[in-house]
């Protein structure tokens, strides 16, 4: 308990000294120092004149030198709730102590200091020793709060009866931990919040009661019991060894989706053997692979059985059809390409022949001569072959990768350009005035013209068989939908089957 002079002393010094700033709110989170919860202002905090403020100063002081300590600080709170002055936050800490209220005496210091941050040394060291004496002749409480905490109000009370003696309400800023110091003895605090029921903790402060008091948690949840296992704990696991396959699919992975008693989570698969523990039961694997059709199987495993699976992923349509186009124009192009270069060979070699033995340029009979035009026709010929041949090669590399129906519409765009540039170019040159060895422009023409009709030619099959495969797909998937028209009276319906 404070000495007498000492607190007549801070009370005076309390009164005259100058008002600070306005409280500062503490957090609404975390652990924080206990302040009060400064609610709206009254109606007299409007009308409260300074004579009115200086009257009720005086009777706080009357009733402190009367030793009613409870009185002064009851007038001392509402001058604080009116005006929000610290000063008298200080003043009814001093009376609470004086009344050994040593719980809500901490409350007001706390906030002071917090409100007034810009005191005077020399208080603040004072008012420090004065909170470590009341905290030791308190013990050390916490309460948590738990959900919303604003808008929400926190009050705790001494129940009728208590051991400590009746005390007044103190009004607390509800936050997720605060920290008290309160005399020994039984306590309720009450949190309202609207919308909600009220939450009520009576609790007992002691040395050897709880030190933590959680109060406004809302109703817990159903526990919901987890469903009995298919399969009991006792049961060994069946091991089932996937075979996956081909090995092009397992090289960009295969996933693996197992349903069953326990809906195991999925699994990306590289190796082409892989065991697999499951409990016994029936159970659906389905393999998945980019480019591959779906593979499932459905096995049914008894309690430790062991047991092979083989999943074989095939190609899907659109891979066997890139595939087959591909080894379609491809094989098309190399016949043409060696036809072509055997014809060139043969052309090469008989005029090869005419000229090493003088016959050409000059045609000396008109066999010879003939014999010398069938040559270099045999040239362009084969030529002609091996650009066929070429641009078929292109339009199977194309029609093999993922490339998309423009690329082979923009082949076959040149190809057509090259086509009608060649058999041009090779109509007039075959038309001029030349020597029989003087033919290169000929045969320049001639594989232009050939390359031109092997990407036409190459392009146009691969675009037809794509979207002819593609129809037949839709055709499948639809199931040959069919419509049948049947009157009724004077209307008609319409009637699909799938």
């Amino acid at each position: 308990m404070l000495h007498a002079p000492l607190a007549t002393l801070l009370l005076t010094a309390g009164l005259v000294a100058p008002t600070p700033d306005p409280p500062l709110l503490p957090r609404s989170t975390g652990s924080t120092p206990v302040t009060t919860s400064p609610p709206p202002p009254s109606t007299a905090a409007v009308t409260t004149t300074p004579a009115d403020e200086s009257t009720r100063s005086a009777a706080a002081r009357a009733h402190y030198a009367a030793r009613r300590y409870r009185e002064a600080a009851q007038v001392y709170e509402q001058l604080w709730r009116d005006t929000q002055a610290p000063k008298y936050r200080f003043n009814a800490g001093m009376a609470r102590a004086a009344g050994e209220h040593d719980g809500a005496a901490i409350v007001h210091w706390q906030a002071y200091l917090a409100a007034a941050p810009t005191i005077a040394p020399a208080e603040r060291s004072m008012l420090e020793t004065e909170i470590a004496a009341a905290k030791r002749r308190t013990l050390a409480i916490q309460l948590k709060i738990q959900g919303p905490l604003a808008p929400a109000t926190l009050t705790l009370r001494a129940p009728d009866g208590a051991p400590q003696g009746p005390r007044d309400p103190i009004d607390l800023v509800p936050a997720t931990a605060i920290d008290l110091s309160l005399e020994a003895g039984a306590w309720i605090a009450t949190l309202v919040r609207p919308g909600r029921p009220d939450a009520v903790a009576e609790f007992r402060v002691a040395p050897d009661a709880q030190a933590t008091i959680t109060l406004g948690a809302d109703t817990p949840a159903p526990v919901v019991a987890p469903p009995t296992p298919a399969v009991t704990p006792t049961q060994p696991p069946a091991t089932l060894t996937l075979e996956l396959g081909p090995r092009r699919a397992l090289a960009r992975s295969i996933t693996v989706t197992v349903t069953g008693p326990g809906n195991p989570a999925p699994r990306t698969l590289r190796d082409a053997t892989t065991p697999w523990s499951l409990p016994a039961g029936a159970w659906t694997l389905r393999a998945t692979a980019p480019d591959r059709r779906p593979a499932e199987a459905t096995v049914t495993v008894a309690p430790g059985e062991t047991r092979r699976l083989p999943l074989h992923l095939r190609p899907d349509r659109a891979t066997q059809t890139r595939l087959g186009l591909g080894l379609g124009l491809g094989g098309a192009g190399l016949v043409l390409l060696t036809t072509g270069i055997g014809v060139t060979a043969r052309g090469a070699r008989d005029y090869a022949v005419l000229r090493d033995t003088d016959q050409v340029p000059t045609c000396l009979t008109p066999e010879v001569c003939t014999r010398a035009s069938n040559a270099v026709l045999d040239l362009s010929n084969g030529l002609a072959l091996i650009g066929t041949g070429l641009g078929f090669g292109v339009t199977a590399a194309t029609a093999a990768s993922r490339a998309r129906d423009r690329a082979l519409t923009v082949e076959a765009g040149v190809g057509g350009v090259l086509f009608v540039a060649g058999l041009s170019w090779y109509l007039a040159e075959i038309r001029g005035t030349y020597e029989l060895d003087d033919r290169a422009r000929d045969h320049a023409a001639a594989t232009t013209l050939g390359l031109g009709a092997g990407l036409l030619g190459g392009a146009a099959v691969g675009l037809v068989t794509r979207r002819l495969v593609r129809r037949q797909g839709l055709s499948r998937r639809t199931h040959a939908i069919s419509p049948l028209f049947v009157r009724q009276g004077a209307g008609l319906s319409l009637r699909a089957s799938f």
